[in-house]
């Protein structure tokens, strides 16, 4: 009876614990990443474009210098570069598209489940946001 009444009480103490240190290990900046639609289609054709944006801040709201690296997976393998980005202080989000001769769609599987990445690293962390496609 003893051992058990032992472990009931320790065990709240540990559960606490974990919550207090998940609760204050928040991440130093805010990442958003959109697109235009989760099917894009390649082309060759300089006319047609896939767009995004990446949004970087602090958590108060504030620009940070950041880089950037945008990648298509597929599971956790690269399939294609979409590009490295550098931002300044005083910007804090970076639209694009791809498309044209270096579209880097071309290179990916068509109808398999993919994976737009964007890698921030910034204030000595790294922050990743997929935005899932399925490339017709």
């Amino acid at each position: 009876m003893r051992r058990f009444l032992g472990i009931v009480l320790v065990a709240p103490i540990v559960v606490a614990g974990a919550v207090a240190c998940v609760g204050t290990s928040q991440s130093p900046i805010r990442v958003t990443l959109t697109a235009q639609n989760h099917r894009p289609h390649p082309s060759d054709s300089p006319s047609w474009q896939w767009g995004y944006c990446v949004r970087v801040r602090t958590a108060t709201g504030k620009s940070v210098a950041s880089t950037i690296h945008l990648q298509i997976l597929l599971g956790r393998k690269p399939v294609g570069q979409a590009g490295f980005v550098s931002l300044n202080k005083g910007y804090d989000h970076w639209c694009a598209s791809i498309g044209g001769e270096t579209n880097a769609l071309l290179a990916a599987p068509r109808g398999k489940k993919l994976i737009f990445q964007a890698v921030v690293r910034a204030e000595g962390v790294t922050v990743k946001r997929n935005w899932p496609i399925v490339v017709q």
